[in-house]
């Protein structure tokens, strides 16, 4: 581990020698202007494909969307973009380190910390190890790209399913500001803002911040304390320096604090001992409330800084370095039984859960350096390496108490300490080749990667001395280590064809995600790891526009086949989670994004995304509580193939409108109406297939109406999210625990709400 460090920080300052931005800063208001023109075409630039090139050009399944249609939309989180991009869908759990997003209905929904995020989440080119860290709110962005589907030679980390990739906005070479803020109903109120500027010839800074916080939708009924909350704050710095004519730097620096009141809710309960004891709580699908006696708590910090470096020489060849360093530490704690009993009632299959508490320290460090060079008479290329070290540190202790048929109280806990090292180290090539109309691309990745595990359990077993401890493999003492380390080959190949209104593109992909480990109450000494994933991607699609970019429209059909899918599920009776092997699974269908922009005052935008999300072979997989062999439960397993992937609706549905309304030239402002929507159809939440745990389809539609100045230097508006008070939850399971009931993930927009917001620039 000392070696990699030493590798990864040696490599940092050869990159400082030799390698740092070079491309000549640009006006800012000129770029945010050109941006904005273009904000609803495929004139807008993205880096997809590492390099600088329109929508337009790029022959990727990609997703972009503005730091201005963020804002009109009210997304202000990552959480959130799937209100904006209909192959993404977010799974909500019952804390950050808990949710996932998935890409074309591919997500990984795991606990253990030995398992990486399928979708990975990148913040101005760094990779966050885990999704809990990416779950983080949009400050000061640019834009955020969605690159759709398995993305493994030039993002290269794991990104089985997809990338979500956030550009921050750059400092400006003159002074200037943004500032916002809104208050809604439930005390929820947001603050955020920017300035920038030069401090010197040549140099220039960019400080943005945040402070958001909301009482929460949840009341608890046992105290009248408000969950499902939160309250938060953020920073983040840029210095950027233009060193000489071929040489520059940038340095961002950020920091983000979180608190939050997370819990799931009771949405039915098959014991009618819980039943009675959350009375007067009303149970149902639309209950939003909870009576419990422990008050949920997660807290999460993190903090970063890198430096960005790019170096111009010879004619035209760019050399780029980004060398990173980020922490993340996490601690929640939930009340598992929903009840607000301190003893537990005569019915033994009841029982009382208030401690279910964990920690996470996470440190990543990792250096990207890549060589792009121009057009070299027909073809061009991009090399680089990319080194990546994480070293995570989580524990988690549990403790419930039952009465025995002596009527005496019983408790019983459980606890483990785990830590995990994953090395990442990776060569990649790519190119494209011009002939004429016709472009041929294609890259190749290399990687190399090495996890390493420890977990540790004490004889005792217990939180709480003289406790029982935990049956099972929860309960048995370990005290191991071990690792596993894996070499892979993944690529792409594609052609492009340019016809002038647009052109058509088809593509092979090779994916990979990393083996992992399961560090938590089900890992024993000579426990396996979970074979790594692989994913043949078949992707062929269309961009076309007209000629002034009036009407534009993206069009991607898709064909994705997962051998060893990682997933986890809890098997009847049992109250700890089995991380496994999935067989093979695919994902396939048909994606189409259009923009109409009839005049400068009227911007249409409409996303849709059909997808057939199945499991291909899955003959052992696990039951669900209460599943009879009449149903296909056969010795504690059923056979899973062709069944429903987790959270992965057939259809989503994404839309956008604004007009603006001018009060004539003499008056200083014009008005706007603007609204968005988002469907998604019918879901499936657990592997096993439980009937309880399918959502209904539902509607999502925001409006705002207000004035802005003509220069847009200033606006105000009152908007509404949830119009029509579509009140399900973001997510619906079952868990057998206390006897067995269907727990909900609420969110802020389950419910209909107003408010107010406003922005001023310079």
């Amino acid at each position: 581990m000392k070696v990699t460090k030493s590798l990864m920080l040696s490599a940092s300052f050869v990159a400082l020698g030799v390698a740092t931005p070079a491309i000549a800063q640009e006006n800012q208001a000129d770029e945010s202007a050109a941006e904005e023109r273009s904000a609803n075409s495929n004139a807008i630039v993205v880096t997809a494909t590492r390099r600088e090139q329109t929508l337009q050009e790029v022959p990727v399944a990609v997703s972009v969307v503005s730091g201005e249609l963020l804002d009109d939309s009210g997304v202000s989180g990552v959480d959130q973009i799937s209100q904006a991009v209909p192959s993404v869908t977010f799974t909500q759990g019952n804390n950050e380190n808990n949710s996932s997003l998935n890409i074309r209905g591919i997500g990984t929904n795991v606990f253990s910390s030995g398992v990486e995020p399928s979708v990975s989440i990148v913040f101005d080119d760094v990779v966050m190890a885990r999704a809990g860290q990416g779950f983080q709110d949009f400050i000061d962005v640019q834009r955020i790209e969605v690159l759709r589907g398995p993305q493994s030679t030039l993002f290269g980390k794991n990104a089985s399913a997809g990338v979500v990739s956030v550009t921050t906005k750059d400092a400006t070479d003159y002074l200037s500001g943004e500032f916002d803020a809104m208050y809604a109903e439930g005390n929820e109120y947001q603050v955020r803002g920017s300035v920038s500027g030069p401090l010197s010839d040549g140099i220039a800074a960019r400080v943005s911040a945040f402070y958001k916080q909301y009482d929460g939708i949840t009341e608890n009924l046992f105290n009248g304390d408000e969950y499902n909350g939160y309250e938060a704050w953020g920073v983040r710095g840029k210095l950027q320096a233009d060193v000489t004519d071929s040489l520059s730097l940038e340095f961002i620096g950020d920091y983000r604090d979180s608190t939050s009141t997370p819990t799931f809710v009771l949405a039915d309960a098959l014991n009618p001992t819980v039943v009675e004891a959350v009375a007067p709580l009303e149970l149902g699908i639309s209950n939003t409330d909870v009576n419990i006696n422990t008050p949920p708590r997660s807290d999460s910090e993190q903090r970063g800084a890198q430096m960005n470096a790019e170096y111009l020489f010879g004619n035209d060849f760019v050399l780029n370095s980004t060398t990173a360093v980020r922490s993340y530490d996490f601690e929640n704690n939930i009340d598992v039984d929903s009840t607000p009993l301190s003893a537990p009632p005569a019915d033994r299959s009841f029982f009382l859960w208030d401690l279910n508490n964990g920690t996470t320290q996470l440190t990543q460090y990792s250096q990207e350096i890549r060589l792009e060079s121009p057009d070299l008479g027909g073809f061009d290329f991009l090399v680089g390496a990319f080194a990546y070290y994480v070293d995570l540190d989580s524990t988690f202790q549990r403790r419930w108490v039952f009465r025995n048929a002596a009527g005496n109280e019983v408790p019983r806990s459980g606890q483990f300490n785990s830590s995990n090292q994953t090395t990442n180290l990776a060569a990649f090539v790519s190119g494209n080749v011009y002939l004429g109309d016709l472009n041929l691309f294609g890259g190749l990745r290399v990687i190399h990667e090495k996890l390493e595990w420890e977990v540790f359990r004490d004889p005792a077993n217990v939180v709480v001395p003289g406790d029982i401890a935990l049956p099972g493999a929860a309960g048995q003492p370990a005290d191991f280590s071990g690792s596993t380390d894996d070499t892979a080959f993944t690529g792409n190949i594609g052609a492009r064809y340019d016809f002038g209104a647009g052109n058509v593109y088809a593509s092979y992909s090779r994916g990979y995600k990393g083996q992992g480990f399961n560090t938590a109450f089900a890992s024993l000494e000579g426990s396996e790891p979970v074979e790594a994933e692989t994913v043949d991607a078949f992707e062929v699609g269309a961009k076309l526009s007209t000629w002034d970019d009036v009407f534009s429209v993206n069009l991607a059909l898709f064909y994705t086949q997962y051998q060893n899918y990682q997933a986890q599920a809890q098997r009847p009776n049992d109250i700890t989670f089995e991380l496994t092997n999935a067989g093979d699974i695919s994902t396939k269908g048909i994606e189409i994004e259009t923009v109409f922009q009839p005049t400068d005052l009227t911007t249409f935008r409409l996303g849709a995304t059909y997808m057939d999300a199945k499991i291909d072979d899955f003959p052992g997989g696990p039951c669900f509580d209460g599943q009879t062999e009449a149903q296909g439960c056969v010795n504690n397993a059923q056979d899973l193939s062709g069944a429903d992937l987790p959270n992965a609706p057939d259809w989503r549905l994404t839309g956008f409108a604004r007009q603006i309304v001018p009060f004539g030239d003499d008056a200083p402002v014009d008005g706007f109406v603007q609204g968005n929507f988002s469907y998604q159809s019918s879901v499936q939440f657990d592997l096993d297939q439980n009937p309880l745990s399918r959502l209904d389809g539902y509607w999502l539609v925001n409006a705002s109406i207000g004035v802005e100045s003509k220069d847009d230097d200033y606006s105000v508006s009152l908007f509404v999210r949830n119009l029509f008070d579509q009140n399900l939850p973001q997510r619906i399971g079952f868990s057998s625990a206390t006897g067995g009931r269907v727990t909900a993930q609420v969110w802020r927009n389950q419910e209909r709400y107003f408010g107010i917001q406003g922005r001023f620039s310079f």
